[in-house]
């Protein structure tokens, strides 16, 4: 495998982590989604939605192997995780968790950061498991949306 390159996104980068992002959530995440959650999804995983997000002030990783883009991950307020996709064909290579290490220790050295929050889909809480987080049984940190989900949280304190 070529070398693994992990930066910030920039605008540029949009119609690439709109590609690559919504292939992952087609195959991995919209099966057993109601029409509407989907729709939803589609539509956040637009480059105009990415774009605007990055305009706000959210930050997007970029992993590339090569000239390939591999991997998109993204956080809001420095603790919440809202993207983290990585192509079927890199799964399995500690892409994935290579993204989310960049993502936390940025998160950690910018604001100080000791606990994340995201929204996995089912197929994907065996990845986070793995990553160190846990179910979150805390209803009022639990974000309503059309998309099905389970909340989970990671506590630094609980990974020295």
């Amino acid at each position: 495998m070529d070398a693994l390159r992990i930066r910030l996104a920039t605008m540029d980068d949009a119609p690439a982590m709109s590609r690559l992002s919504r292939r992952v959530a087609r195959r991995w995440i919209m099966p057993g989604q109601p029409p509407e959650a989907v729709m939803a999804l589609e539509e956040s995983l637009s480059a105009r939605v990415m774009r605007q997000r990055i305009d706000a002030g959210l930050r997007f990783y970029v992993a590339w192997v090569g000239s390939v883009l591999a991997g998109v991950a993204a956080v809001r307020d420095d603790s919440h995780v809202f993207h983290l996709f990585v192509s079927t064909r890199y799964q399995g290579r500690g892409i994935g968790r290579k993204l989310w290490d960049r993502m936390k220790r940025d998160c950690v050295r910018r604001a100080g950061t000791r606990v994340f929050t995201l929204n996995s889909s089912a197929v994907a809480m065996p990845m986070y498991l793995h990553l160190g987080f846990v179910l979150d049984h805390d209803p009022a940190r639990h974000q309503r949306t059309r998309i099905i989900a389970v909340p989970m949280i990671y506590r630094i304190d609980d990974h020295p």
